[in-house]
């Protein structure tokens, strides 16, 4: 072979040596950054796994949150529903305690009203009955005194009946007894009169006693029976006879005149 064949074919050789080496470098060298491609590949779709997987996360919680939001505000409407019955329930009550609280504020004003009503009718009664009471004691009190007057006016009748009046002359005094003439003359018809401590005497219009008639004063007495015998209930000395009485030396005719006194 030629020399310059030989170099011609060494150079040949020596390219392809080189280009099968440089091919060879630049197939590693690809492999290399497929390699790398690859890993970064891999990697950013591991990562994008990843974000795909945050992101599902993400999203469920979302969801989660917004399925708790949801719950949250269907309890907060139930809460304000519940607020808003609460409410018109608490009015409703209110209402009908202020309707009882009425009711009863009137039930009392008018028992009140009953009871001063009642009071007033237990007064009114009350005085009534007192006047009654009243009239019927004046009553009884009246008829009562009619009748003492009318027993009184009795009495004094069937005293005024039972009395005697007898006038004369004494012709003897004493402590017990009175012994009358009643016309004054001698030889006259006597009466003899029981004296006692209720026997009135008056002498000259002035209260006297037994001892200050004298004998032969002209005296005036009213008598009536007492016990069968005939006693004195009153004596006016009309006029004075001589004696150791008071009234022995005046006379008193004239002043002892007319109706016995009672």
């Amino acid at each position: 072979m030629p020399k310059g064949s030989w170099w011609l074919t060494a150079g040949a050789a020596a390219l392809l040596v080189a280009t099968g080496c440089k091919q060879q470098g630049q197939q590693q060298g690809q492999q290399s950054v497929q390699g790398e491609v690859r890993s970064e590949v891999e990697t950013a779709q591991e990562r994008s796994q990843q974000a795909l997987e945050q992101a599902k996360d993400a999203q469920a919680r979302a969801t989660d949150e917004q399925k708790d939001v949801a719950d949250a505000r269907t309890d907060v409407q139930e809460a304000q529903q519940n607020l808003q019955e609460a409410q018109a329930k608490a009015q409703q009550e209110f209402q009908e305690a202020q309707r009882a609280q009425q009711q009863a504020s009137n039930q009392a004003q008018q028992a009140q009203a009953d009871v001063q009503q009642s009071q007033q009718q237990a007064a009114e009664a009350q005085r009534q009955q007192q006047e009654q009471l009243a009239q019927t004691q004046q009553q009884a009190a009246q008829q009562q005194e009619q009748t003492a007057r009318t027993q009184q006016q009795t009495a004094q009748q069937q005293t005024q009946q039972r009395q005697q009046l007898v006038t004369g002359q004494v012709v003897s005094s004493s402590p017990d007894e009175l012994l009358l003439s009643s016309s004054g003359a001698p030889g006259q018809p006597q009466i003899r009169l029981q004296v006692n401590e209720q026997t009135q005497v008056m002498v000259n219009g002035r209260q006297g006693s037994i001892a200050d008639i004298a004998e032969g004063s002209q005296v005036r007495a009213s008598y009536q029976d007492v016990g069968g015998e005939p006693t004195a209930l009153r004596v006016d000395v009309t006029s004075s006879g001589q004696g150791t009485g008071t009234g022995g030396s005046q006379d008193l005719g004239g002043s002892q005149g007319g109706e016995l006194q009672q």
